[in-house]
């Protein structure tokens, strides 16, 4: 996983490896993932997601397994007071 954190927005890279090992995760897989062993490219600011790509393309994909791997893969990464953490990230947690 790769990421650039900017000032007022961030992108996570997501990797085939990254997003095989986070669909089949011991205790919290999600079986019927449609991210699982493909590239994922994510581009959030504070109003919510505003680009990705999926193995390079924009394709329809499961929006809310989206948010699940972003917010799990960035939840330890992007500071709390970052504006897009809230859309991110945030609002799937129990803090």
């Amino acid at each position: 996983m790769r990421t650039k954190i900017n000032p007022n927005s961030f992108t996570v890279w997501l990797s085939r490896n990254d997003t095989y090992t986070w669909a089949h995760k011991t205790g919290a897989a999600w079986p019927c993932s449609m991210l699982s062993n493909k590239r994922v490219v994510a581009s959030f600011d504070a109003n919510g997601l505003y680009d990705f790509a999926v193995n390079g393309k924009g394709d329809d994909i499961d929006g809310n397994e989206l948010s699940a791997i972003v917010a799990d893969s960035m939840r330890d990464l992007l500071p709390a007071e970052h504006p897009a953490y809230f859309v991110a990230v945030g609002q799937f947690t129990n803090d």
